[in-house]
């Protein structure tokens, strides 16, 4: 337990010092939200507007709202809510609705009037996560607390991953150093400083590395731009004043995305290679390499759905709008965004194939070792 504890010292070390990356200046200063709940609708009509491309109905909601932060819980305003037809997202108010809102200001700083922000997801969100934790608590004992420690030490280093590319940094080697010291604390975490963590951590970043050259590469061939939907769109074009490296956040995006199942399968093959040796040393190098094979082989079929099923649930409405629309094959499957999808998820999954060989590999070497016959 000192060496996990001196371990999180340095990677906690390592993890602030990337956001000395940060250099960026904040450019938007969100308005001050307050919580409401809806008391009551006092008129909901609909209004014909007239504009250029003709005659379109908006509903206009009027309600009371009783706001719930401190200092003026209680108080009650009069809001008013506007729903276009010719939107696809709008926000239907009803009576005991948990909204954000937030007041329009003159150039003195006077409340003129208030407007919905959106509906109050977070509280059911925060619930989520209280379950989630005191499941992973009740039912994985000291296991689940290491995983539970893991995860929060790989949020806090997507987050500084993503502030470095907000400063600025390469997004290729913030991404690869933080697949590098996430593998490390968790193999390291939740396994041990043994000979099984270090096969597991071989064959992850072994997997990981493979997946984003074969990515490049192919980006490179078929002048995928990265570019193919609106976020990106909206990242290249926003006023930041640091340029972003669309294609290496392409890169950053398909090796966090390939991480996590190539770390379980190179855990499991690691796992059961260790098992199988303390139950019989005797077997040799590469009958132990025999064994790591077929497991990885039973674990690969459901991986590889894994990998695959979680980008097309991803791009289920896309999928359907190309269906409703009769689009050709050709069409799609050379379009930039269903392109760059698609090399996303077999990159992933070519070096989630590549790390099982080199986990059971060197897996079979380093516990052949261990029993020193």
């Amino acid at each position: 337990m000192r060496k996990i504890g001196k371990l999180l010292v340095v990677m906690a070390i390592l993890l602030v010092s990337f956001s000395q990356l940060v250099m960026a200046n904040d450019t938007y200063e969100p308005p001050e939200l307050f919580k409401g709940e809806i008391v009551e609708i006092v008129s909901d009509e609909n209004v014909d507007k007239e504009t250029s491309g003709g005659i379109y109905s908006q509903r206009i909601q009027v309600a009371r709202v009783e706001l719930l932060n401190k200092g003026r819980k209680g108080e009650v305003i009069e809001i008013t809510n506007y729903i276009d037809e010719i939107m696809a997202y709008t926000i239907e108010i009803n009576p005991g609705d948990d909204v954000y809102i937030f007041f329009e200001k003159d150039e003195n700083g006077n409340e003129i009037a208030a407007h919905i922000h959106e509906f109050r997801r977070d509280k059911d969100i925060y619930f989520l996560i209280g379950l989630f934790v005191v499941l992973m608590i009740i039912l994985g004992g000291v296991q689940g607390i290491k995983s539970l420690v893991t995860l929060a030490l790989t949020i806090v280093g997507i987050y500084y991953m993503l502030m470095g590319i907000v400063g600025g940094g390469n997004p290729i080697f913030l991404s690869i150093i933080i697949a590098f010291v996430i593998t490390l604390l968790t193999m390291f975490l939740v396994a041990g400083f043994n000979f099984k963590a270090v096969s597991a951590i071989a064959g992850t970043f072994g997997g990981v590395i493979i997946a984003g050259i074969i990515a490049l590469i192919v980006s490179n061939s078929s002048n995928l731009t990265g570019l193919g939907n609106m976020e990106a769109q909206m990242l290249l074009y926003s006023d930041h004043p640091v340029a972003f490296n669309i294609h290496g956040i392409l890169f950053a995006s398909i090796l966090l995305g390939t991480l996590g199942a190539v770390m379980d399968v190179c855990m499991s093959i690691a796992s059961a290679i260790n098992e199988v040796t303390e139950a019989n040393p005797l077997l040799s190098k590469m009958e132990l390499f025999k064994s790591g094979m077929n497991i990885g082989r039973d674990v690969m079929g459901t991986m590889v759905n894994t990998l695959i099923l979680a980008y097309v649930g991803t791009s289920v409405f896309l999928i359907l709008i190309f269906m409703v629309n009769n689009i050709p094959m050709v069409d799609i499957i050379n379009m930039d965004l269903v392109s760059t999808e698609i090399v996303r998820a077999l990159a992933g999954t070519i070096g989630l194939i590549c790390a099982i060989p080199i986990t059971a590999f060197v897996s079979a070497i380093l516990e052949k070792k261990s029993v020193g016959y």
